[in-house]
């Protein structure tokens, strides 16, 4: 990927670029100054060496080249610290816009994401691309232009001292700022694309066969696990290997390139200054070139690293766009409408195709149907986290992804209710944060664990697991109903929450569900019948369309494949 499309071609960098050039360009100028005051405090160190050793009648004769040498020494760490503060200051503003940048383009449309992309793939984009892009900056970016603002300004300053000193200068420094880099493109991007290649292979197989450790273990194939990940490891050593060798020898070439430019230096200021005072001036010339070594050596390094971030810029392209400033209306109306609605995730596969159906204020209805029919797809939609290709979703007249307040008039209760690592209190006010303790305690005692956390040694300062795992999976439920509760919201969408426990916890909690939730609009997605005899309605999908809608005792009665449902269901 070429360096400019990188920097320009995207939506990522291209826009901060402009909307923030008078910091970037402030960081480029101290970086500048800082390497230049470097050389200057070699350069007077340089003639003062040179003109104490020739014994000055006069200690006068070296004062202002000592004063210069004090000025440059103070000055060049002050540049240094101040120059740094800049840059990293822009850069971290410029990191965190680009943090919410994402997490707004995942949280609108995570539900999809979950569908297309693998977990390891999904933390490979978390994980890796952001700082990418700030390393583009401090990496890549700054070196660069500070080494071509610097290159300029000492051909051009050189030229008025002399032709063949700005020709011979601009010689090594377009061999050092220009040509190796290049070269070290051209010589890894091979092997690095395939280094991150094997590393990204790497990253997303470790992360889904940690998360299913346990049945390696259990089926007794540790050492499959191992030889798999093995295999990829030893080849993504191999290809790092040759790209530290040759990273050896072009530094080695890049010192004798350097080398050279000295001897150069010293050459040109022995002939051309010769007279009078002047010959000072060569070991003022020659040591001057040495701090100016660390502004172009990590020049081709840098250059090579633009192909990794062109990768994450097209990553983060690749992600579905999200205006974050597109909510602007209020849901008031909770009466849910969809009209004509189609949707797919991939063109050729549509999961819904004109699809239709009205829930009103306060109806209870479960929606049934096979595994992957697009039950929790649908649940996607209603809520926003989705967009359909075609049709309309509606809450009264305004369409959840374009409300700003969705997450007050919408709640979940999926099949695995996340608890973080903090305190209970915390996790319970993820649903309003204002919550009192008397709140609190009452959304508890409906949910009917107002005595077990009364038990707990900190109560609701009681620290929480990660993950929630000293709660058992009905408790963690009716937790996620406690917060429901808190927040209050209109409508609830039941995605198959009690999936994975007994038959016993499993109907106490739909029982406690549409007790505590009667009031409300309950959106109940579920595979089997158990509670649906609670519901106003029941709706089966089949191939994008509904294949049956009514009240459960009239279904019993008169559709024969609910009936057989039913039956099935009980193990009849």
């Amino acid at each position: 990927m070429k360096f400019r499309k990188i920097l320009f071609g995207n939506d990522w960098i291209s826009p901060f670029l402009k909307k923030y050039r008078s910091g970037f360009v402030l960081a480029i100028f101290l970086g500048t100054v800082t390497v230049a005051m470097a050389g200057l405090l070699m350069f007077s160190s340089g003639y003062v060496i040179s003109k104490s050793a020739t014994k000055p009648e006069n200690i006068l004769m070296i004062y202002v080249p000592v004063l210069f040498v004090r000025i440059f020494g103070i000055g060049r760490p002050v540049m240094h610290y101040v120059e740094r503060l800049t840059s990293h200051n822009w850069i971290l503003r410029i990191t965190s816009l680009l943090r919410k940048k994402l997490y707004l383009q995942l949280e609108k449309t995570a539900i999809s994401l979950a569908e297309r992309y693998r977990l390891g793939d999904l933390l490979g984009v978390l994980n890796e691309d952001i700082g990418n892009l700030q390393d583009l900056f401090l990496r890549t970016l700054f070196p660069v232009l500070i080494a071509g603002t610097l290159s300029l300004a000492l051909v051009i300053s050189s030229g008025f001292f002399s032709l063949w000193l700005a020709f011979g200068l601009a010689i090594f420094l377009g061999l050092l700022l220009v040509v190796l880099p290049i070269i070290s493109l051209k010589f890894t991007v091979k092997l690095d694309k395939e280094l991150k290649t094997y590393r990204n292979q790497l990253f997303s197989h470790l992360t889904d066969d940690i998360l299913g450790l346990q049945d390696w273990v259990l089926s007794g194939r540790k050492t499959d696990f191992l030889t798999a990940y093995r295999g990829p490891e030893l080849s993504a050593r191999k290809i790092q290997a040759k790209l530290l060798a040759f990273g050896r020898r072009r530094n080695l070439f890049l010192q004798v390139l350097y080398g050279a430019l000295v001897i150069y230096l010293m050459i040109w200021s022995s002939g051309a200054l010769n007279t009078g005072d002047a010959p000072n001036y060569i070991a003022a010339v020659s040591l001057a070139a040495f701090p100016l070594f660390d502004a172009f050596s990590p020049l081709s390094d840098a250059i090579v690293e633009t192909q990794r971030y062109g990768d994450s810029v097209n990553r983060l392209n690749a992600l579905p766009d999200q205006d974050e400033a597109v909510r602007t209306q209020e849901i008031s109306d909770t009466d849910l409408s969809i009209k004509n609605l189609s949707f797919a995730f991939e063109k050729d596969q549509k999961i819904f195709d004109q699809f239709n159906l009205e829930i009103k204020t306060g109806e209870h209805l479960a929606i049934l149907g096979r595994s992957g029919v697009g039950k929790s797809t649908l649940a996607g939609l209603i809520r926003g986290d989705l967009i359909a290709q075609e049709g309309s979703i509606t809450f009264g007249t305004v369409e959840p992804a374009k409300a700003t307040n969705v997450e007050a008039k919408i709640g979940v209760i999926n099949q695995s209710p996340y608890l973080f690592a903090t305190t209970l209190r915390s996790n319970l006010t993820l649903a309003k944060l204002q919550a009192t303790d008397e709140e609190i305690w009452a959304a508890l005692e409906l949910v009917g664990l107002k005595k077990m956390v009364e038990s707990l040694p900190l109560k609701l300062l009681e620290p929480v697991d990660e993950a929630g795992e000293r709660f058992s999976g009905g408790e963690r439920q009716r937790l996620a109903l406690a917060r429901i509760l808190l927040s209050d919201v209109d409508v609830v969408i039941l995605d198959e929450p009690t999936v994975s426990l007994d038959p016993i916890t499993e109907n106490q909690l739909l029982t406690l569900f549409f007790e505590r939730l009667h009031d409300k609009t309950i959106i109940f997605i579920t595979h089997h019948l158990l509670g649906v005899h609670q519901m106003d309605r029941v709706l089966f999908l089949e191939k994008g369309k509904i294949k049956f809608d009514g009240k459960p005792a009239v279904l019993l009665e008169s559709n024969p494949v609910f009936k057989q449902l039913y039956q099935l269901d009980l193990g009849k």
